[in-house]
C-alpha cells in the first residue's frame, strides 16, 4: 500500500471512529476533529509513517485536542474569530546536530458539509475568518493569545510586506468534513487496527468527495474573492497530509524562534510549547520590550528541541507503560535522540554568535491556548522530504 492510501485510510477511520464514539448521535465538528487527533487513531498513523522512512529515522506522532483555540481580530474589524480549527506541524531533527532543524506548519478552518463546497461564508464572523485567510493582514490576539508578540504592536505574518501574499496564504486552508455516516467500525483494541466498513451514507460520499475520502481541503481564498462564494475544497485530505509531509504544502517556520519580526515562527513555536506544557513557562521576553533578536547560540538549540521533547516523553512513556510492542522502532527512540541533541549543545561557543541572552526575567508564565494539533516529529539523517510516498518496505 502506498503512503497516500494509508493516510487516506487513517482519515476515514477517524471519521468512522467519531460516529462510533457518538453512540447513535451525529458527531459535531469538535467530535470529528478530536477523533482525528485521538490516541486510538494517531498511533496507527505513527506505525504507518514509520514504514516510509529509512531504518535509521525515528518518527513520533501526537494529537493534542483542545477547545481553547486562540481568537484574533483583524485591526480594521470589530469582531474576533478563531484562528483555526486544526493545525499540522512537522519538525525534522537531523541526527547530527550540525545539520539544521526544519519545521513546517499548516492551519485549517473546518466546515461540516455534504459537499466539498463550504457554502457561503458571508454571515457573521465567517466573513472575517474568510478575510483573514485571504489576506493575512495585521491582527491582534484577543482570547488565549497575546495581543501582539513582545516588542511589536500587533501580529503580522507578512512582516510588513517582506513576505509575499502567496507565502503568507500557504499557511492556512479551508477544509470540509463530510456530515453524514460514511464509514463504520467496531470497537477494537487498539482501535486503529479495526477494519473499516462502508456506512449508510458511503454512496453519497463517493459522489460528493474526491477519492471517497471523508475530509477534503482547498487552498486559501484567492485575492479579490468574496465570502458569499465560499471555498471549494477539491483535494482529498489524504493527499493534503501527504503533500504536507513531502514539503509541498504549508509554510516553513524556524524552530526555537520566540521573539523578533518572524511572527509566523513565533506563533507556531508558541502553539508547540503551550500544547506540550499548558502550565509551563516558555515565552521569551525582554524587560525593556525592545526585542530585535531572540535567544542565540546554545539557548536557541535548547528551545528548538524542548517542545518536541516534552511531547515525545509523554507519548513514548505512555506507549511503554501500555506494553505496546514496537517492532519497528525501539522504545524511547525519539526521546533519546532529542536528549542527545540537547546534550551536544552544552558548552558550545562560537565567535560568530552573540552571547546567550538570559538577562532580567527572560521568561514569563505562559497563558492562553493552542490550536488543536497533529504533531509529527522525525529524527534521522534523511534529507527532506523524509517520507517516501511509494510502497512501504
Amino acid at each position: 500500500m502506498a503512503l497516500l492510501d494509508e493516510i487516506r485510510e487513517y482519515v476515514n477511520k477517524s471519521h468512522a471512529n467519531a460516529w462510533r464514539r457518538a453512540g447513535g448521535k451525529v458527531p459535531d465538528e469538535p467530535g470529528l476533529v478530536s477523533s482525528f487527533l485521538s490516541k486510538e487513531m494517531y498511533r496507527g498513523l505513527r506505525r504507518s509513517l514509520q514504514s516510509y522512512v529509512t531504518p535509521s529515522t525515528s518518527v513520533m506522532v501526537r494529537g493534542i485536542f483542545t477547545h481553547q483555540t486562540p481568537k484574533v481580530r483583524l485591526l480594521h474589524r470589530k469582531r474576533s474569530v478563531e484562528i483555526a480549527d486544526l493545525m499540522f506541524v512537522h519538525q525534522h531533527f537531523a541526527t547530527s546536530r550540525r545539520a539544521p532543524t526544519s519545521g513546517r506548519a499548516l492551519l485549517f478552518q473546518a466546515k461540516r458539509t455534504g459537499t466539498t463546497w463550504t457554502g457561503s461564508v458571508a454571515s457573521g464572523t465567517q466573513a472575517t475568518q474568510f478575510e483573514l485567510y485571504r489576506d493575512w493582514a495585521a491582527f491582534e490576539g484577543t482570547v488565549r493569545l497575546p495581543s501582539s508578540p513582545v516588542g511589536d504592536p500587533h501580529w503580522d505574518f507578512r512582516e510588513g510586506g517582506k513576505i509575499t501574499q502567496a507565502t503568507a496564504v500557504a499557511a492556512a486552508e479551508y477544509m470540509t468534513v463530510f456530515d453524514q455516516h460514511a464509514y463504520s467500525m467496531a470497537a477494537a483494541n487498539p482501535q486503529w487496527t479495526a477494519p473499516i466498513l462502508n456506512g449508510p451514507a458511503h454512496s453519497t460520499l463517493a459522489r460528493s468527495f474526491p477519492a471517497s475520502c471523508a475530509w477534503s481541503a482547498g487552498s486559501a481564498p484567492l485575492p479579490g474573492s468574496i465570502p458569499s462564494r465560499g471555498v471549494t475544497c477539491s483535494v482529498d485530505f489524504g493527499t493534503v497530509l501527504t503533500d504536507f509531509l513531502r514539503g509541498a504544502r504549508g509554510r516553513p517556520f524556524n524552530p526555537g524562534v520566540l521573539a523578533g519580526s518572524d511572527h509566523w515562527s513565533v506563533f507556531v513555536n508558541r502553539m508547540l510549547s503551550i500544547s506540550a506544557r499548558p502550565n509551563g513557562n516558555y515565552l521569551y521576553t525582554s524587560k525593556n520590550q525592545n526585542v530585535t533578536a531572540g535567544l542565540r547560540g546554545r539557548n536557541v538549540m535548547f528551545l528548538q528541541n524542548v517542545p518536541a521533547l516534552w511531547h515525545a516523553v509523554e507519548e513514548e512513556v505512555e506507549r511503554f507503560l501500555a506494553g505496546e510492542a514496537e517492532f519497528d522502532m525501539p522504545h524511547f527512540a525519539v526521546t533519546n535522540s532529542l536528549l542527545a541533541r540537547i546534550s551536544e549543545s552544552r558548552g558550545e561557543t562560537s565567535d560568530n554568535l552573540p552571547p546567550d541572552n538570559l538577562s532580567e526575567e527572560p521568561f514569563e508564565p505562559s497563558t492562553g491556548g493552542h490550536v488543536p494539533m497533529l504533531l509529527i516529529v522525525s529524527v534521522g539523517d534523511d534529507d527532506s522530504p523524509v517520507f517516501r510516498p511509494g510502497e512501504n518496505g
